[in-house]
């Protein structure tokens, strides 16, 4: 009776665990409030383009200054993780450890796709329509105001309208630096 007591103890704290979500090693919506809700670039490219929102691909390397300063500086403010997760499909493409994916019906690694889009350095920050389209492209780091700024202008739909320099001198262009809204 006892061995039957301890399994059924043992059953019973391993579905509390599981309930409660220690050890999960899935992200739930409560947990993307907290961070980006990046797609990785293995799973996600050879399925691109996908969503219903335009398309924001962050190319980067784990060990680049610039990448990590983006991380630190960018990426970590709720106010851009909230935007991000509302109007865009968020990938994350790290090149140097893509491995062989299927990108347009055709095999990348991840010098192939270095060379398809041209990138030298890191980071680079790519925008796509819904229909896969390039629409901007732009690397190096961003300051939070210009970052602010540039998924604005893309996400609201400027980028059909004006140019980017037009767009920085109109009133909807003007975001919020200090205290984490838009």
């Amino acid at each position: 009776m006892t061995r039957r007591l301890a399994l059924l103890t043992i059953m019973a704290i391993a579905m509390i665990f599981q309930i409660v979500g220690c050890g999960k090693d899935h992200k739930t919506p409560a947990d993307i409030k907290k961070t980006v809700a990046w797609l990785d670039g293995k799973w996600a490219l050879p399925v691109f383009p996908f969503g219903t929102n335009p398309i924001y691909m962050y190319v980067n390397s784990a060990k680049d200054k610039f990448c990590k300063r983006m991380n630190r500086d960018i990426f970590a403010r709720p106010e851009i993780i909230k935007y991000l997760n509302e109007h865009f499909t968020s990938i994350s493409v790290n090149p140097d450890s893509l491995g062989e994916v299927e990108f347009y019906g055709e095999k990348y690694n991840g010098e192939k796709f270095k060379q398809a889009f041209k990138i030298e350095n890191y980071p680079v920050h790519i925008f796509f329509n819904l229909q896969g389209e390039v629409k901007g492209l732009r690397d190096g780091y961003i300051n939070q105001e210009e970052f602010k700024q540039l998924i604005r202008y893309i996400a609201e739909g400027y980028i059909e309208k004006f140019d980017f320099e037009t767009f920085l001198n109109m009133p909807e262009s003007k975001v919020d630096t200090s205290w984490g809204e838009f």
